[in-house]
């Protein structure tokens, strides 16, 4: 399931998406086939609203997301920063979770998907995080929630915060160790990657 959700947030972070209405901007919504997002003045945590994403006539695997995407603040750079928000789940099937993606020019990924913490079933409004840490060279903060399969996640209060180096990171980091693309025509299969398979 890990790997799954890996790949499929990859796919969708890095595929085209269309603003989904009636969602304030900048927040985006992906899958519209299979999932509606939008906000809800129905039980929110505060305020007057939430976001919610919820699942149609969904078979298998599906996933969904609400999310955005940001430059990082300058004080956050060389910081750690924990994510915030209140969730709140209705018939998930198989699995909610929040996400953070960090990259960097220099090719270092932070990441935490929170699929080793998924939410099922439901639940009444709880606080999730995600701590990672924002080197000085980051480009691109990725953020938001993904469902897989049947079910609703509602959302709340979004925030982010400068903490202490004691506080431990949620996430892994990940290198990308290429300059350009490569092994575009998959003829550099060697025969190791072949014994591994």
């Amino acid at each position: 399931m890990r790997i799954l959700i890996s790949m499929m947030l990859i796919i969708i972070l890095n595929s085209s998406y269309s603003l989904a209405e009636p969602l304030p901007r900048p927040w985006a919504h992906h899958n519209q086939e299979n999932y509606e997002a939008g906000v809800t003045t129905d039980n929110p945590f505060t305020g007057k609203y939430s976001a919610y994403i919820r699942s149609r006539e969904v078979e298998g695997n599906t996933m969904g997301t609400l999310w955005q995407a940001i430059k990082p603040r300058p004080d956050w750079f060389g910081e750690r920063v924990r994510m915030t928000l209140y969730m709140k789940t209705l018939g998930v099937k198989d699995a909610v979770g929040l996400f953070m993606r960090v990259s960097t020019y220099g090719g270092l990924i932070n990441y935490d998907y929170m699929y080793d913490r998924v939410v099922h079933g439901d639940t009444d409004w709880h606080k999730q995080m995600i701590v990672l840490d924002i080197p000085r060279d980051t480009s691109l903060i990725d953020f938001g929630v993904w469902i897989i399969g049947k079910g609703e996640v509602q959302v709340d209060e979004f925030r982010f915060d400068v903490v202490d180096n004691k506080l431990r990171v949620t996430g892994s980091s990940e290198k990308i160790e290429f300059s350009q693309p490569e092994n575009l025509d998959f003829e550099g299969y060697t025969e190791v990657e072949k014994n591994r398979n």
